[in-house]
């Protein structure tokens, strides 16, 4: 099952998708990374007396990312899988890292941006468990370099895949979570994400 939860930088994501795990599941590993490079990721997931049953495990979502979503997928027990729930905090910023990782003037870089990321987003899609995933809602101004416009379109395409594929989606603004896909909303049909009805 898998929970999407977006918004602009500095909205509440990360607060939310830690109270929605404590909702979702019995423990929680955190696979974390800043929204920007080199600077530090904040512990937002810290030991509470009020959820004392909950347990969580954290880890750095590096470049070995997807081979830790692999291995905890494969490694699972039914059980386990059941009761424990992944965090992805956040996939817009592990996206940033490679960027920032990958120099532009390095041969072939867009390529192996392109394999990272779909190597990433494969290990998501398999993911036979719970998960909840942080990512950023893309704006753009006036002035774009082609490195940050491929950036852009990458996360945006990446986004409205795991919309698709989301049982719910959070759109969270000013602290303040709205639900935009979910049980909650009537669809129009099979093939439209709409509350109203087709005309």
């Amino acid at each position: 099952m898998l929970w999407l939860v977006t918004g602009g930088i500095g909205c509440g994501k990360s607060a939310f998708a830690e109270e929605l795990a404590l909702t979702v599941g019995r423990e929680g590993i955190r696979l974390a990374c800043s929204s920007f490079p080199g600077i530090s990721t904040v512990a937002f997931y810290e030991e509470k007396g009020a959820h004392s049953d909950f347990s969580w495990t954290h880890s750095q979502a590096d470049e070995t990312l997807a081979h830790k979503l692999n291995a905890i997928n494969l490694e699972s027990n039914f059980f386990r899988a059941d009761r424990r729930v992944i965090v992805i905090d956040s996939l817009s910023g592990w996206l940033r890292e490679i960027y920032h990782r990958t120099e532009a003037a390095i041969p072939d870089a867009e390529a192996r941006i392109e394999a990272d990321w779909q190597e990433v987003l494969s290990a998501i899609f398999a993911y036979q468990g719970k998960m909840i995933v942080v990512t950023e809602d893309i704006t753009a101004g006036l002035s774009l370099s082609s490195r940050e416009l491929t950036y852009a379109y990458r996360l945006a395409a990446a986004n409205r895949l795991l919309l698709e594929a989301s049982n719910t989606v959070y759109r969270m603004s000013a602290g303040m979570a709205t639900e935009v896909k979910g049980y909650r909303l009537k669809r129009g049909n099979l093939t439209h994400e709409n509350i109203y009805p087709d005309r």
